[in-house]
């Protein structure tokens, strides 16, 4: 009566205990010819393929049998055939988390809307809720309008934006619905206020100012929230994770958005910053010239030179054209 052959798995286990018979092996050796594995596949880097086979062989010769020497090359095929089998399984599972959805949540995914402002001027921008954003230059703002004024009305900023936000009440609860603002790992959350917040990516610091309401602010990287009253701002130290509250003039807030060249408690290197790129004018500095330097200060269709000779001259500091760039340096 001939023996029906034993699963594949059951097989390697037999080798891994070294308990194969010789038709077994026989069969073990006919099935790895068919699997070829000796060609690479087409789709994969020889890096990826050798870290696959290396930590595959490396699980199955942890409990490595006592074989003959006959035996090693086939083993060594079983372990790089256990990988691929593994491989494989990692593949079709990677496949089913990534895979296309379903055509409701595709569009979902596929409805972001993203809203750059890569040119001077100031971008408006109107919310389905019917929020009001006023967005700088080089500013970005994302949202999901799928998402968008369920429980909660999210969007992302990069950059600075001014934020008229209109109250909004969940038809099912009857409960006000918060407008949260994500920069990096702080939230800002809102019912209904306006309040300006600027989040270069550049930039070594976030700063949200109140003009009127009130809002919450989280920092999801250390857990720890703050409550903002009107005419005060929050600078938060991206590099630290600290954050300081200090009185501002709500007045002078929103002013940029009417074309004003505006810094409030901004550091002296991220001003200049801001005027290279506004003017598109080369300057250079030593940065120890302007550490711990802040600068507060507004101007209205002011030349480069100006705003520049005007934040320079209450640190001391001067600037000298030499060529087609500007250099900066101390009085003499």
């Amino acid at each position: 009566m001939k023996q029906t052959p034993l699963p594949v798995e059951a097989l390697i286990q037999r080798f891994r205990n070294n308990e194969c018979t010789p038709e077994e092996l026989a069969l073990l050796e006919q099935w790895m010819n068919q699997l070829d594995l000796d060609d690479e596949s087409p789709g994969l880097t020889p890096e990826l393929l050798d870290a696959v086979k290396s930590r595959m062989y490396e699980q199955l010769m942890s409990r490595q049998p006592v074989v003959m020497n006959r035996h090693k090359k086939l083993y060594r095929r079983l372990a790089v055939a256990a990988g691929w089998l593994l491989f494989a399984v990692s593949v079709i599972t990677l496949w089913y988390y990534v895979r296309p959805a379903s055509d409701g949540t595709h569009a979902a995914k596929s409805s972001l809307t993203i809203i750059e402002n890569n040119q001077p001027g100031i971008r408006h921008i109107t919310l389905p809720d019917g929020s009001q954003v006023w967005l700088n230059m080089y500013s970005r703002l994302e949202f999901d309008p799928q998402q968008f004024n369920s429980t909660e009305r999210l969007v992302k900023l990069s950059g600075e934006g001014f934020f008229e936000v209109t109250p909004s009440t969940s038809p099912r609860t009857s409960q006000k619905i918060p407008f949260v603002v994500e920069t990096g790992s702080l939230r800002t959350r809102v019912l209904g206020t306006a309040f300006n917040i600027e989040a270069y990516a550049q930039e070594s610091e976030v700063r949200v100012s109140l003009v009127h309401g009130r809002i919450a602010l989280d920092d999801t990287a250390t857990d720890r929230t703050t409550v903002l009253s009107p005419n005060h701002s929050v600078r938060y130290s991206k590099q630290t994770q600290t954050w300081q509250v200090m009185a501002v003039d709500a007045a002078n807030v929103a002013l940029w958005t009417k074309g004003y060249l505006v810094f409030n408690e901004v550091p002296l290197q991220e001003a200049i910053e801001r005027i290279r790129e506004r003017y598109h004018v080369a300057i250079e500095y030593d940065p120890a010239l302007l550490q711990h330097k802040r600068i507060t200060a507004s101007f209205q269709n002011s030349t480069w030179s100006t705003v520049l000779a005007n934040i320079l001259f209450v640190h001391d500091l001067q600037f000298r054209k030499v060529g087609e760039k500007v250099v900066i340096s101390k009085k003499a």
